[in-house]
């Protein structure tokens, strides 16, 4: 699947939840850093014991990050 784009210099793994939860952890263990010789990037939320932040201010600020990171 990966082949159809030509010009595709990394592959990154987005998720809503922190970095230490969701399925990421899972997916770093076995997958390594790269997919078919391609860099493997995480975008999340930072590591955290909880998660949600707790104060939507902040998720707004973070979700807003998140989905410049995913996209820019």
């Amino acid at each position: 699947e990966l082949g159809r784009f030509s010009n595709l210099q990394e592959v990154r793994w987005v998720q809503d939840e922190p970095a230490n939860m969701g399925a990421w952890p899972h997916m770093a263990l076995h997958l390594g850093g790269e997919i078919d010789g391609l860099p493997l990037r995480p975008i999340s939320r930072p590591e955290s014991s909880s998660p949600s932040v707790g104060q939507q201010s902040r998720h707004v600020e973070q979700q807003k990050a998140l989905v410049t990171k995913a996209f820019g």
